[in-house]
């Protein structure tokens, strides 16, 4: 898989390609996943952290590792760089590469269902921006959030659109589901981490947009509900022996000393 549009992503998908066919292997090359096809042993995507997360949820819930090689931006996700395509690829035929097991989110609303490997958002509408939400945790009422809305994040999500919102940054492996919200209007909201076992469910008081990994999903009208949980099935993650740790990126893209 690769980004479609952008020239370098083909040519490197390409080489990947004409390696993986040098090596015995049957591989080919995409734009999007077409559903029904035979199912891979190995996706790899080629792009920034947008391709590997909508080839994820084109995937899921089929649980087959996923090798993502970043062109360019920041990619919290990414196992290496496009031009170290063929290197990683001998890693992985060679068994030194691992998998990681990466939590997902399920949404379901008024007319939808959707997964997500970062994180759910409730946000405003075009004629509206400001929301009203009312958050219920498990059993328990979390309390009523005003402003631009509320992100609800997993931990590969935390350092995506939840850190830029002003969440803590949390280690992938944790079973914990972040909520941060979005410029509340009243400063004393602050994010809340919670144990991945339990329900969230947000009920909009004004008209709002469910947003899953970047891409709308949903409406809620006032009086909808979204019931947000961790998802039954994973994303797998093709990790290399030189994929950095998470420390290490966040001091390299953050520019932590």
């Amino acid at each position: 898989m690769h980004s479609a549009g952008r020239e370098e992503a083909g040519e490197a998908a390409q080489r990947g390609l004409r390696f993986l066919e040098k090596a015995g292997i049957d591989a080919e090359v995409l734009t999007e996943i077409s559903p029904g096809k035979n199912l891979p042993d190995l996706v790899v995507t080629v792009g920034g952290d947008g391709t590997f997360l909508r080839t994820a949820a084109a995937l899921y819930p089929q649980e087959i590792p996923l090798f993502p090689v970043l062109l360019g931006g920041v990619g919290f996700l990414s196992a290496c760089q496009a031009k170290e395509l063929e290197a990683g690829l001998s890693e992985i035929l060679a068994g030194r590469a691992r998998v990681e097991r990466r939590a997902r989110l399920l949404g379901q609303g008024p007319g939808f269902s959707a997964t997500a490997l970062n994180e759910f958002a409730l946000v405003g509408t075009a004629q509206k921006r400001f929301v009203e939400l009312k958050v219920r945790v498990g059993e328990e009422e979390l309390g009523q959030f005003g402003g631009d809305g509320l992100v609800v994040a997993t931990p590969t999500g935390s350092t995506a659109y939840a850190l830029a919102a002003g969440g803590p940054v949390l280690l992938p492996n944790l079973p914990a589901l972040l909520l941060v919200p979005l410029c509340p209007h009243r400063l004393g909201l602050r994010p809340v981490i919670i144990p991945d076992s339990l329900l969230v469910e947000v009920e909009a008081r004004r008209p709002s947009l469910v947003v899953a990994d970047g891409e709308p999903v949903g409406h809620l009208s006032p009086g909808g509900k979204i019931q947000i949980r961790r998802a039954p099935k994973d994303t797998l993650l093709v990790r290399l022996p030189q994929t950095p740790s998470l420390f290490s990126r966040l001091r390299e893209k953050l520019g932590w000393p």
